[in-house]
């Protein structure tokens, strides 16, 4: 009889409790946020329409969720609207060779713009409390949702 190691049953679990719970639910705009009954801890999958783009982890779920659109949040806090605004703004030739804070600030840089296309998308998540499953599922889900805004490299 052959044994399953930790990681194994936690793959596992990913594959047949938490994605299929995650793609199961039903989206909530996060204009909803505010009234929608949320787990504390967990991964989150932030859609744009009926496609995936970022998976996220969190030990405050709410509260992050609403950085990611909120209008007053800085380059750190809305992360994913930074990502999108530097896509963006790479595309139309502007210069990113500056801090963050710096392109932030910038209105050509259009993060104003990005945080507001956030805030008008839609989520899913899956409550999940341990931190290794957490960091496991995120990069699970990232690759079988295939989101084109995760990007695991540490530079």
């Amino acid at each position: 009889m052959i044994m399953m190691n930790n990681f194994d049953k936690c793959v596992e679990k990913m594959r047949h409790d938490y994605l299929p719970s995650l793609q199961n639910m039903d989206a909530i705009p996060l204009s909803a946020l505010n009234s929608a009954q949320l787990p504390e801890a967990g991964i989150y999958v932030l859609y744009e329409g009926s496609t995936p783009v970022y998976v996220g982890r969190t030990g405050k779920m709410k509260a992050r969720l609403k950085q990611h659109g909120y209008k007053n949040s800085n380059h750190f806090s809305a992360s994913f609207a930074f990502i999108l605004a530097k896509k963006s703004a790479l595309a139309k030739g502007v210069d990113c060779n500056r801090n963050r804070k710096e392109l932030a600030a910038d209105p050509g840089f259009g993060f104003k713009e990005a945080k507001y296309a956030v805030s008008c998308m839609s989520f899913r998540y899956v409550a999940i409390i341990d931190p290794i499953e957490q960091t496991l599922f995120e990069v699970y889900a990232a690759l079988e949702l295939n989101t084109e805004h995760n990007s695991f490299d540490s530079h």
